[in-house]
């Protein structure tokens, strides 16, 4: 039998009228002949016509089948063709889909989940198959598997440490029963939390299968999951010469006020604890200080555990994060200038460290590395002080593009010749810009060049105002490349008075940044090295709007970290070593969570293929069918139909030519 797939597309089959109207209306205009003389023709009353009928029946079949065809068309059409089922196996299937996700791991969720599922396989003699899913991983036994065996396994099962995941037993189902089950049931035992099952798509639970839902861990009392306590945030720094902070964020879920005692253990014994008054579903900072000692970790807990004792702890390291890494490139003749420069933008960089956990720390060897093309070689900045000659020579134009699409960040001065500077920018396409001259070049000059103030829209003019900026302000730049027609890509942090660039900064999608300024940072071109302020203004360029404090990474179960050739895989919270760095892995945040879903959320998830225990298919018809497309068919009859219209409709005068009577 024939169906549609877009059976509104019909109406527009009452378009057929209008050839049939057209035909109607159409009177036929009577042919010209040429007589030399009507004296001889006789007058003749015309004839009243009766009713009117269409003219060219042919040509109107042929239109109105047109038009038919295209309806249909655009109906999209195909035939279906029934298929009887095969005869189904005798013995019903059910699978026991059992959640493992962390959050089952309180509130006795997994404990209860067991009970019940084994009472379900003593109570019933239908084949079983067992299907466990929310630790990140699915396991599973085939359908017929030995009860004996099957209670064995659940009795066994623990809670995994990844973050909830309820669409894989909607991925996995269908696998596991066979195709001529009598009755295929799927039985879930879980805690129902939001986190893991708002989001699961049953769109694709549609034949012959009956799901049935069993909520654990959900207490009866009129607190529910509510209480719980988890640690969400925790982190070191230094507190001082000799000592340490570690500060930490206590979140209370329940809609009730809570007094709680933390404990710092370090060394397996209680070092510290402090008593913290947690608001209704709020949370409360506290801070531990301790004197720095070889001890290298240390656990914030909960003196007392809750109903879900998994997120009452939190792991961290008592070291200092490594420090950001920068280096230098210049000519292998370094003369006084140059020695000069490059120690001034070394107390610059260092300076903007803390000499604690956010530290600058020059590395010649990984700058070298970057310079021979080694990219996997970790630097942060790379600072490139007298560019001429030496980089075209070295051939390093290729390097630096490579470091900075990586994501680094490099800062060039120019050379003694500003031209070969501005001929390597330009060349590179690093920059765009006309070069005119240097101005200044003597030392003496009386009328030094000034930094102008900065514009209240700067990303710099936060770092000065009032005296800090008198310092700026005041410094003098005896010579430096003037530059025009600048690129509009091009930003321009530092003018001087007249509005000429003192700075030309370019970013790059992979977060990589290039800042060139038009002078050197020595005595021969600017009196910078005599002065402080500069220093921070430096380095502010250098910062990322987005950048933070080194901090050893952090990551959840089931996240990874390359480095090399090796991958740390996260599986468990606690504290690691890693490719020489020292990692933490935390209790994911979302199983914190203590809401479920409730009963009436069920048909949300859906539409109307939940109720309020039991998911019902939406096609429970046990018969198949097996579709085929005509619209291929009826496009190339609507061509047909085309073609002859217009050739059927064509003007004869085109096919017999003019005829001309005498």
């Amino acid at each position: 039998m024939i169906e549609f797939g877009h059976p509104a597309a019909l109406w527009t089959g009452l378009a057929i009228g209008f050839p049939i109207l057209a035909h109607m209306a159409y009177r036929r205009i009577t042919e010209r002949y040429s007589f030399s003389s009507i004296r001889f023709i006789v007058p003749s009353q015309i004839p009243r016509s009766g009713r009117r009928t269409p003219t060219d029946k042919l040509l109107l079949l042929l239109r109105i089948l047109l038009f038919a065809a295209i309806t249909i068309l655009l109906a999209d059409p195909f035939w279906i063709n029934p298929t009887k089922p095969t005869e189904p196996q005798e013995s019903p299937e059910v699978v026991l889909a059992i959640d493992l996700s962390p959050s089952m791991g309180g509130w006795d969720g997994l404990v209860e989940a067991k009970e019940i599922a084994s009472r379900i396989l003593d109570e019933s003699s239908d084949k079983f198959g067992l299907l466990t899913f929310g630790d990140g991983s699915s396991q599973e036994w085939h359908i017929g598997t030995e009860v004996s065996e099957l209670k064995k396994e659940i009795a066994n099962l623990k809670h995994g440490w990844r973050r909830g995941n309820a669409q894989t037993i909607i991925e996995r189902i269908r696998s596991l029963f066979s195709a001529n089950a009598s009755r295929k049931q799927l039985i879930v035992v879980s805690d129902m939390q939001k986190g893991d099952w708002q989001n699961v798509d049953f769109s694709s639970l549609v034949g012959n299968l009956e799901v049935e839902f069993y909520q654990v861990g959900v207490p009866d009392d009129s607190e529910g999951r509510g209480d719980n306590r988890s640690l969400v945030e925790t982190k070191v720094v230094p507190a001082g010469p000799g000592k340490v902070r570690v500060w930490t964020i206590a979140r209370n879920w329940s809609g009730r006020k809570r007094e709680e005692q933390l404990e710092l253990v370090v060394g397996g014994e209680v070092e510290a604890s402090q008593t913290v008054v947690l608001p209704p579903s709020g949370s409360s900072q506290v801070q531990f200080i301790l004197p720095t000692s070889e001890i290298s970790q240390a656990t914030i807990r909960f003196s007392e555990p809750d109903s879900l004792p998994l997120d009452d702890q939190r792991t961290v390291w008592l070291k200092a994060p490594p420090p950001k890494l920068f280096g230098f490139w210049c000519n292998s003749v370094e003369d006084e200038s140059t020695k000069m420069e490059r120690n001034f933008l070394k107390v610059a960089v260092e300076s903007a460290g803390d000499n604690g956990w956010n530290r600058w720390e020059e590395s010649t060897e990984n700058a070298d590395g970057v310079r021979l093309g080694q990219n996997e070689q970790k630097l942060e900045l790379l600072l490139i002080i007298g560019m001429g000659a030496w980089f075209e020579t070295e051939k390093l134009g290729e390097n630096l593009s490579t470091f900075l699409d990586s994501g680094g960040i490099a800062i060039m001065t120019p050379g003694e010749i500003f031209g070969e500077t501005a001929s390597i920018l330009r060349d590179s396409s690093w920059f765009d810009f006309s070069f005119v001259r240097v101005a200044g070049g003597a030392s003496f000059n009386r009328n030094p060049f000034r930094i102008a103030s900065l514009g209240d829209g700067s990303r710099l003019s936060s770092l000065f105002s009032g005296n800090a900026s008198r310092d700026l302000y005041l410094t003098s730049i005896r010579k430096f490349g003037i530059l025009k027609d600048l690129d509009e890509s091009i930003e321009v942090p530092i003018r001087d008075r007249e509005g000429r660039p003192l700075a030309l900064l370019r970013e790059y999608e992979s977060e990589g940044r290039l800042i060139f300024f038009p002078f050197r940072m020595n005595n021969f071109w600017s009196d910078l090295p005599l002065r402080t302020s500069f220093l921070p203004l430096l380095m502010e360029l250098v910062r990322r709007e987005d950048s933070r404090d080194q901090t050893w990474p952090v990551l959840e179960p089931g996240s990874s970290l390359v480095d090399s050739d090796e991958t740390f895989i996260a599986e468990k919270p606690g504290v690691y070593r890693f490719g020489g760095k020292w990692l933490e892995v935390v209790f994911p945040p979302a199983e914190s969570v203590v809401e479920t879903l409730e009963k009436n959320d069920f048909p949300d998830l859906s539409g109307d293929s939940l109720s309020a225990n039991t998911i019902t298919s939406r096609d429970l018809n046990n018969e198949s069918h097996d579709r085929e497309s005509l619209w291929l068919w009826f496009a190339i009859l609507v061509a047909i139909l085309l073609t002859g219209e217009m050739l059927y409709s064509r003007p004869k005068s085109l096919m017999q030519g003019n005829q001309i009577y005498s």
